[in-house]
Formats: C-alpha cells, structure tokens, sequence
C-alpha cells in the first residue's frame, strides 16, 4: 500500500507538471473513505482564496442550524415561496447563487445579533474542524479577501459524511453530468462526483466527494493561478483517472 501511494504522488507531481502549475499556487486534499486516512496531502495547511468554495461553510452552518423561528424570519427577505431549507441548500450548493449566499451570511448575523464569521467558526470548531487561517468576508466567496485551507474543507465534508445529516447535504450538491455547475461537466464520471465548484478570475476550487464502484473518496482542490477553462477541466478528468 506505501508503495501506491509513492506512485499516486508521484502521478499528481507529473500532472501538475503538465499542465504548467506553479506547485506553491495548487492545493490538494483526498481522503480515502474506505481507508480511513488521507491518501495525498499537498499545501493542505496553506490559506488560498477559495471562491465559491466558501459557500460550503455557510451551506453546512445553515442545515445544522435551521429551525422554524429562523424560517420566519427569512420569509420577511425572502418573499419566494420556493426557497424552502432543501431550496436554500441546492441554490448554495449546486447553483452556486452568489446574491442569496451574501444575504443569508448577512442575515444569520443580524438574526442573532453576532458577527457571522464568528458563528461560523464556532460552528466548525465545535465539530472539531480545523480552522486556521480561516478568514470570512462573505458569503459567496466572491471576494477575494476570503481565505481558507483544503484542511477546512476536506475535514468538514468527512464530517458531514459521517453525520445524520449526510443524505441533505449530498442532495445539495451539484453531481456530474446530472445537476447545478457540474451538469455538463466530468461527463466520464457522470453521477459519481459530489461536488461544490468554484471560480473566480486566477481562481479555480473543487471540493466534494467521488464514488467510484466500491471505492469512495473526499477531496478538496484549490488552484489561485491562471488556468485556462478547457485545461482545467481536463486536469480534472486526468485527477479523477489517477484514483
């Protein structure tokens, strides 16, 4: 098994190489499920502008934390009877709805009179995510001011993979070739990536889970350099190959 992952290393060193990628600008975290362990770690401790990555923190604070009194309270914003908790998350998640994730970051400090970075941290501290370098500007991660590490990221959704909140949170993603972001995306692994994507200009993140047969896998990539759009996605079917 030390032996696959010194060639499973190897290969990413090769694909980043191929593709031009400064190594210190690229972030990489995979955990293998089955294993129980993490299985490639690169500058995973590393604060990177994350983009629409962020969105996963403020998606997962609200399905833990939503409650009637708080769904009241948004009906006096929100006037669209559709945006239920289930509608809320998919528009987070799977359409990356940047103008609702900056009003719901806004109003869950106002709803409990308390900075919203600060409910977030302690939310993700009292599930024992790790939260250095973690810095929350917004909701939507639209600027470029927000700053996290894949640490955060892949610990939190290992977290919620293993929570009673696992099926909701996985329904809120967009998936391969089947919904949101990814719809017409990673069509070689149509319905096996999980995934919240992200973008940002020199800013590319993926984060999220890929079930491939028997094996499972948590994973968080964050690029802050320039790639072109067709490159990126072919890395990422060439990452998706390696495991």
């Amino acid at each position: 098994m030390f032996f696959i992952l010194i060639i499973l290393n190897l290969e990413i060193e090769n694909l980043l190489k191929s593709y031009h990628l400064n190594p210190n600008k690229v972030s990489i975290c995979i955990y293998a499920i089955n294993e129980n362990r993490f299985i490639y770690t690169h500058n995973e401790k590393k604060r990177f502008v994350p983009a629409s990555n962020l969105k996963l923190l403020l998606s997962s604070y609200l399905l833990e934390n939503w409650h009637n009194d708080f769904a009241k309270y948004l009906r006096k914003f929100i006037k669209d009877k559709r945006y239920s908790k289930k509608r809320i998350l998919y528009e987070l998640n799977s359409r990356s709805n940047n103008k609702l994730a900056n009003l719901l970051f806004h109003l869950i400090g106002k709803y409990y009179k308390r900075n919203p970075e600060k409910l977030i941290k302690e939310f993700l501290k009292e599930r024992k995510v790790p939260i250095e370098g973690l810095k929350i500007v917004d909701g939507s991660g639209y600027s470029k001011k927000n700053l996290l590490t894949t640490n955060t990221l892949i610990n939190l959704l290992i977290y919620f993979y293993f929570s009673p909140y696992q099926k909701d949170f996985l329904k809120s993603l967009a998936v391969s070739g089947k919904r949101g972001t990814l719809k017409r995306k990673l069509l070689n692994y149509q319905n096996q990536i999980f995934a919240k994507t992200g973008y940002l200009k020199n800013v590319r993140s993926l984060s999220g889970y890929y079930f491939k047969k028997n094996k499972k896998y948590v994973f968080s990539i964050i690029i802050n350099e320039k790639i072109a759009s067709p490159d990126y996605w072919q890395f990422l079917n060439n990452f998706f190959a390696l495991l």
